[in-house]
């Protein structure tokens, strides 16, 4: 007979009997341990949120500005600021078009017209037509003995930023104004024959030295036409081209586009033909007074670092590219897909920059790979590369006033190239290497005065140094 749960027969041996009560101990230690463990549940849970009444929506109202960084409302870092601190209209963003005062930042910024005294010097200067330009062969002759001399001050620091746009000497026959770009959007103009001293309503700013706002990222290019002197064009690396008109004292913004922007570049025969190059390797043709893009031709496999118009074929253009290679093209037969060049050179990292030289029968390429390419157009065949160490990625070797000197740096000295114009692919040599004590940074990119030969403008990581004949 089966016995039941709990039951202890009448006969039971002594080890069953214990065996019973364990059990029975066990069941009541685990009741109690269940009991203890529920209170315990009940005493630490949440309590539940009673149920709200449903509130009306509030009434329709102006909704809030989204938020934006600093660096998006054109603001510079806190912690310094330009020639004083940004007042807070500078801090709003612009529409298409705005006057020149408005984009003037610095402390004179409170004078009536903070801009009258660099607007009225450029207008005031004089500029022949595009064909007075100085021509290769009439540039100076250096020789083994520096010429020119560095004066204490000659020397400008742009400060709290750094220069992102290769410095442009404007093309005024009587006056030497430099344009740069900074890496947070400002454009700076440093007329160097300022002679007002400093901080006057006369000449504000400090020495000469004008500040604007108008883009909001970095400026990737700068370029002046020489027959057109009072449009100063500039661009950013978030595909801003922005219109300087001196003239009618404004700044237009005359395109956007969602791209990266690294080159700007005019046509030799027409000012408001606008060529630049995009992140994608695509050059687009602008045309400034009908407002559109006219052309668009697919060169590139990366973007486009440099683009420049040889001076006496000017249908013939040459670009550079971070895809390792530079370009040169005969825009009469380029055509939108797979456009074909006129001779590729070769790098083996990225390539900076690609100049024509002044007679534009020699072209001038700089490459992270610490060389400088030079090929001679006349005769494709003939090219050879030198060894030259390239400090930053904004390195680029730039030409002085004839064909056989090539400004390039050597530490904080300057150094020039001459080349053999019989035979290019000869190995060229250094002509000479200036130097001073008052160039205090190495100098990575360099701008010639078009008509005052020996004026030579050079930049380096936030300073600004001018070269005069001796």
């Amino acid at each position: 007979m089966a016995e039941t749960p709990g039951s202890v027969p009448e006969a039971v041996t002594e080890y069953e009997r214990r065996r019973q009560e364990n059990i029975r101990r066990n069941q009541a230690i685990l009741a109690e341990l269940r009991h203890d463990a529920a209170a315990v549940s009940a005493a630490y849970a949440p309590a539940r949120p009673k149920k709200q009444p449903r509130a009306n929506p509030p009434a329709a109202g102006p909704a809030a500005a989204p938020r934006r960084s600093g660096r998006a409302r054109r603001q510079p870092p806190p912690s310094a600021s330009v020639s004083g601190s940004l007042p807070s209209e500078h801090l709003k963003r612009r529409a298409v078009r705005f006057p020149i005062s408005e984009a003037f930042i610095g402390e004179a910024a409170t004078v009536a017209d903070p801009s009258a005294p660099l607007i009225s010097a450029i207008r005031a200067a004089s500029w022949p037509a595009q064909e007075g330009k100085v021509r290769a062969g009439d540039g100076l002759s250096l020789g083994n003995e520096p010429v020119w001399r560095l004066k204490p001050e000659n020397v400008r620091k742009v400060k709290p930023t750094v220069i992102s746009a290769a410095p442009r000497v404007l093309p005024l026959v009587d006056r030497t104004v430099v344009a740069v770009g900074t890496d947070f959007g400002h454009l700076m103009f440093w007329d160097a024959d300022c002679t007002v001293p400093a901080r006057t309503p006369l000449c504000p700013g400090s020495d000469g030295m004008f500040w604007y706002h108008p883009h909001s990222v970095a400026v990737s290019g700068i370029t002046v036409h020489p027959s057109a002197p009072l449009k100063i064009y500039s661009c950013s690396r978030h595909g801003e081209i922005c219109l300087m008109d001196v003239e009618e004292e404004v700044f237009n913004m005359v395109h956007l586009c969602n791209d990266l922007v690294l080159s700007l570049c005019q046509s030799p025969d027409n000012s408001n033909c606008l060529y630049f190059g995009k992140g994608n390797g695509d050059l687009k043709g602008f045309d400034e007074r009908a407002g559109k893009i006219s052309s668009t031709w697919q060169l590139h496999r990366d973007s486009i670092s440099s683009i420049d118009f040889n001076p006496e074929n000017t249908y013939m253009l040459a670009t550079s590219s971070l895809d390792n290679t530079a370009c040169v093209w005969d825009l009469r037969n380029m055509k939108r897909l797979k456009a074909q060049s006129l001779k590729v050179v070769e790098h083996k990292l990225r390539v900076h920059s690609a100049y024509f030289s002044p007679s534009g029968s020699i072209l001038a390429t700089t490459s992270s790979d610490n060389t400088v390419g030079v090929l001679s157009v006349r005769d494709f065949d003939k090219s050879c590369y030198l060894q030259h160490s390239c400090p930053s990625t904004t390195f680029k070797a730039n030409w002085g006033w004839n064909d056989s000197e090539l400004f390039v740096d050597i530490e904080r000295d300057i150094g020039i190239l001459s080349f053999d114009l019989n035979d290019i692919s000869i190995s060229a040599s250094y002509k000479a290497r200036i130097g001073s004590e008052e160039m205090s940074q190495v100098p990575n990119q360099f701008a010639t005065h078009p008509y005052q030969v020996g004026v030579l403008a050079c930049a380096g990581r936030n300073k600004l140094f001018l070269w005069t004949p001796q």
